[in-house]
């Protein structure tokens, strides 16, 4: 009996041992080792004492501290500064711009601010750059997308049953090449990925992975004979006059681009400067940039066929798996894409019928309350006025 009681006490004091413990963890916000390897700091430099504080009241956006009050671009504004957003927002309702405005620093070590002038590399987005560029291939009578990768890269693995639809809608199964800082050749990075596929076996899931748009890009190559980025300048963003996009590593020479921050998970959210891949490597799948206006300029190129057809833009947003389509999300009353690179998360949102726009450009990533919540929380904020 005194044997299990003595058993008894150890339990209750290796519990109250337990809680404590969690307690702790949980009130100094300490990093999980799983966190602690998504953050490179061996590329990091710390930037300065300016810190990126965060609102406590995240979640419910539209109801914490009270109503917002005004018009409504003071109604976005005061969003936004509730929860110290720092990056460059773009609001656009039937052509007119409800708010276009930079918050916070692009650059924090030389106090620079963020503006609408800003350029940011948007990550993913890119990818609807080449979903457009197939379509307008198809429409040409230039590809199907049930051809197989092996009309256009024959030495892919037991690629004659992959075909361009399955990497458009990401369900391809094939893996994918480490982005790195140097810069590497188009033909030397496909044979990476060959390299790296040698064992591919096609399972047809949906799994995300950019990769698939990196085929796709080169798959424009093949076919044009021109460089993805020459495609892209001559057939994309000079017919429809997009004039603040641009497409390739030519970003890191520009003086007023954002620099890229990583919030670190401690009580007073410290920004760290991070060093992003470089472009040649994310080709397809990461490699534009650009101003918040240049990206609506890309939307409303879309929405009005002034690049593809009407057909072409239905199959490019109908959801094939998981809301997703040819680099779009359809959820249903929105379209949005999303690109995150380190130190940058980016957000474009919009509805053709309404012709809203929600665009967002943050440099500290890891924000709270992400992109996707503030964006369209401000979408549901315009579309009930």
């Amino acid at each position: 009996m005194k044997t299990f009681n003595f058993i008894k006490i150890q339990f209750v004091f290796f519990f109250i041992l337990c809680a404590c413990i969690v307690v702790f963890v949980v009130k100094n916000n300490i990093i999980p080792l799983g966190e602690q390897h998504k953050v490179d700091h061996s590329s990091m430099t710390k930037a300065s004492n300016i810190q990126f504080t965060q609102n406590q009241n995240q979640n419910n956006l539209l109801k914490a501290d009270g109503p917002l009050t005004g018009s409504m671009s003071n109604k976005i504004n005061e969003l936004l500064q509730r929860i110290h957003f720092n990056g460059v927002v773009l609001v656009n309702k039937d052509g007119e711009d409800v708010i276009k405005k930079g918050y916070g620093y692009r650059d924090i070590a030389n106090k620079l601010p963020n503006s609408p002038e800003t350029n940011y590399a948007v990550g993913s987005i890119s990818k609807f750059f080449v979903s457009t560029s197939l379509m307008q291939l198809k429409e040409k009578g230039l590809i199907s997308l049930n051809d197989p990768i092996t009309k256009y890269i024959p030495n892919f693995p037991n690629g004659s049953k992959l075909t361009l639809f399955h990497l458009m809608t990401h369900t391809s199964g094939v893996k994918g090449e480490k982005e790195l800082s140097n810069p590497i050749s188009t033909k030397n990075l496909i044979n990476k990925i060959i390299l790296l596929n040698k064992g591919y076996k096609p399972i047809f899931n949906w799994k995300y992975n950019d990769t698939n748009y990196v085929l796709l890009a080169y798959v424009v190559e093949k076919v044009t004979g021109m460089s993805y980025q020459e495609y892209l300048k001559s057939h994309v963003l000079n017919p429809a006059n997009i004039d603040q996009l641009g497409v390739g590593d030519h970003f890191y020479q520009l003086s007023n681009r954002a620099k890229g921050y990583r919030l670190i998970l401690n009580n007073n959210q410290t920004p760290h400067s991070v060093t992003m891949p470089s472009f040649s490597y994310m080709l397809g799948c990461g490699d534009i940039y650009g101003t918040v206006n240049g990206l609506l300029q890309m939307d409303e190129a879309l929405v009005s066929n002034k690049l593809i057809s009407t057909d072409s833009f239905k199959q490019m947003t109908t959801p094939f798996k998981h809301s997703y389509g040819y680099g779009l999300y359809n959820k249903g009353k929105f379209l949005y894409n999303h690109g995150v690179l380190p130190g940058v998360d980016c957000m474009n949102l919009f509805d053709p019928k309404s012709k809203t726009y929600v665009i967002l450009f943050t440099n500290s990533q890891k924000m709270k309350p992400n992109t996707f919540k503030v964006a369209a929380s401000i979408f549901n904020l315009v579309s009930s006025n």
